[in-house]
């Protein structure tokens, strides 16, 4: 029986983890081109914010804050 309830926890975590990911999915494409690009040098191309803000000519504290204001974005895209 345990066997069966936990492979129903799985299921459901799964459903919810690809309910997520679609949404976040979403959120990024309506967010701007250079929304994207920093999401993308970040999280994807796992650049340090120092080093995007070389690539981008501005500072590392303007990268976090744009950063931060972004991952605010998406949340509040992600939960609505």
């Amino acid at each position: 029986m345990d066997f069966i309830a936990d492979e129903a926890v799985d299921v459901a975590e799964s459903a919810v983890h690809a309910l997520m990911a679609d949404r976040l999915k979403t959120a990024l494409s309506l967010l701007s081109d250079s929304e994207q690009a920093l999401v993308k040098a970040i999280f994807y191309e796992e650049l340090s914010e120092r080093e995007v803000g070389l690539q981008l000519d501005i500072t590392q504290s303007v990268v976090n804050k744009r950063k931060a204001k972004i991952l605010a974005k998406l949340r509040k895209m992600i939960e609505n």
